[in-house]
């Protein structure tokens, strides 16, 4: 592995649909990143070598922080890039996702969970997530 590449970690989120509200979660307070605030659910991509590996790391890791399936389909609705507290640099990719099956609880890294339409959303999400939550449906 070339380590002269500069290189992107890359984090992927789920705008998780069900009717008119979205799963939103709110973060570990012992969090290194973001603590205790308000978030899609979502994490890295996992180092694999895998079709679909975008995808597939987004339903892992939302059934691991928030404990349901999402469908299959997914649509890329924003991206950006940001640096970590760790200064790792992250590509993170949103997607709107449309609920599945399974009852939302609060799992690996994570305070609490709750539906809310996009009025209650932009209420109490951080600032860097109100262009993400105005471009949903």
């Amino acid at each position: 592995m070339n380590r002269e590449i500069p290189l992107h970690v890359v984090f992927v989120e789920a705008w998780i649909k069900k009717g008119d509200q979205y799963l939103i979660a709110q973060r570990s307070l012992q969090d290194d990143q973001a603590a205790g605030e308000w978030s899609a659910p979502g994490g890295k991509v996992d180092l694999e070598v895998e079709e679909d590996i975008i995808e597939n790391s987004l339903k892992r890791e939302v059934m691991e922080e928030v404990g349901i399936e999402i469908e299959n389909e997914l649509e890329l609705i924003s991206s950006k890039s940001f640096i970590r507290s760790s200064g790792d640099h992250v590509v993170g990719m949103s997607f709107l996702a449309t609920y599945k099956s399974g009852e939302p609880q609060p799992l690996e890294d994570q305070e609490a969970v709750k539906w809310m339409n996009k009025v209650e959303m932009l209420e109490i999400m951080p600032e860097h997530f109100k262009k993400t939550i105005l471009k949903l449906p």
